[in-house]
């Protein structure tokens, strides 16, 4: 592990991430923790600073050589689009899933595929984590519809200008996550906020936190 001033990119854990790991006991045990999304280790961190053996599939060559320099040799780092399904080499029993920052990027059909084959090396009673968009958030119909809730985002100010993005309601995340990961007696946090970007003030970004365990 880095000295703080020596990491590359985010410097902490996302909040909820934290919360979900220490309320949930995970600082008192260890196990497979697997993130779908994560970029350069800043959740992770936390995990590696109590034992736990780290998986992070990202897409950007980038910023998995940044994990590698945050989190060391020990963590196994995988690029992958996840838009195209669960890539090779994720080994099971997964303990924990993480999904931070992934689920708004993936259309429904691309969502589906990758939750049901991610589901299939879940650990009985796994840990999940899933935090994703609402469709009260800023950027919702912001572009152009490809799908129900689901738009290609004309939105520079937000730094996501052509990207796809799906937003979903409470209940809707609640019932995938229920259908397709099998997650049980779920915790629901929802979170409002306003965010610089660009030096531009974006307001009423909204995400829904899920946790819980999966059968």
């Amino acid at each position: 592990m880095r000295a703080l001033p020596d990491i590359r990119g985010l410097k902490y854990p996302d909040e909820f991430i934290a919360r979900h790991f220490f309320k949930r006991g995970l600082h008192q045990r260890a196990g497979r923790v697997v993130e779908l999304g994560g970029g350069t280790g800043n959740n992770l961190s936390l995990y590696a600073a109590y034992g736990w053996t780290l998986v992070n599939v990202d897409y950007s060559a980038a910023a998995l050589e940044d994990a590698r320099w945050n989190l060391g040799e020990a963590a196994t780092l995988i690029q992958a689009d996840l838009s195209l399904g669960l890539p090779d080499g994720i080994e099971g029993p997964i303990d924990v899933l993480l999904i931070p920052n992934l689920l708004c990027y993936l259309t429904n059909a691309q969502a589906h595929r990758v939750l049901t084959a991610v589901r299939e090396k879940l650990a009985p009673n796994a840990e999940v984590f899933v935090r994703t968009r609402l469709v009260d958030d800023y950027r919702y119909g912001r572009g152009v519809a490809e799908e129900p809730d689901g738009f290609r985002l004309a939105t520079p100010e937000t730094g996501e200008e052509g990207l796809f993005n799906l937003f979903y309601t409470e209940a809707g995340l609640v019932n995938r996550l229920r259908d397709e990961l099998g997650l049980t007696q779920p915790d629901v946090f929802r979170i409002a906020f306003d965010n610089l970007q660009a030096g531009v003030r974006v307001p009423r970004n909204s995400d829904l936190v899920v946790w819980g365990s999966a059968s």
